[in-house]
């Protein structure tokens, strides 16, 4: 066989993993659902089934996200749901995610008020804490406006050790 004809399948192999590589298993939040959800969710690192939160580490989330209305005030609501029972992740759940926000057209500075229509990018990193227990879980991450949510979606993950 040609070396030339197996280098291209190699190569062309290695980029086909790594286009794929940054795929987050995103799921919709129970009882909702946003248009084009699987798409606009990256949490690094991930795999294509679950995402591997290491102890002492930062784990980053960037998603794209459209309002309905002009949102005055956006807080992140982000828990583990482990064995059924959700445990809020320390310095993340019930902070303003105003800080978090860019226009998608030109990377600017969003702070809060959004305007409706608009698309926005928000890009955080949360740590993992060296005393969580290292186990599978659901990450629930959702952004509301103190009345409904703006964007939600849950990821299955597992903690590991450092």
């Amino acid at each position: 066989m040609n070396k030339a004809y197996i280098t291209f399948a190699v190569v062309l192999a290695l980029y086909a993993i790594a286009v794929r590589s940054d795929i987050t298993p995103a799921e919709q939040c129970p009882g909702q659902h946003f248009d084009g959800l699987e798409e606009r969710i990256q949490v690094v690192p991930c795999s294509k089934s679950r995402c591997k939160l290491r102890k002492g580490t930062n784990t980053t989330v960037i998603f794209k996200f459209k309002t309905d209305s002009v949102v005055n005030k956006l807080t992140n609501d982000v828990y583990a749901i482990i064995s059924g029972v959700p445990l809020p992740f320390i310095g993340v759940s019930g902070v303003s995610a105003c800080p978090h926000v860019q226009r998608a057209d030109s990377g600017a500075p969003a702070p809060c008020p959004l305007e409706p229509h608009q698309e926005y990018i928000y890009t955080n990193q949360f740590p993992i804490l060296s005393f969580y227990p290292p186990v599978p879980l659901r990450v629930h991450w959702s952004l509301n406006n103190g009345t409904a949510d703006i964007v939600c979606f849950e990821v299955p993950a597992v903690i590991t050790k450092a």
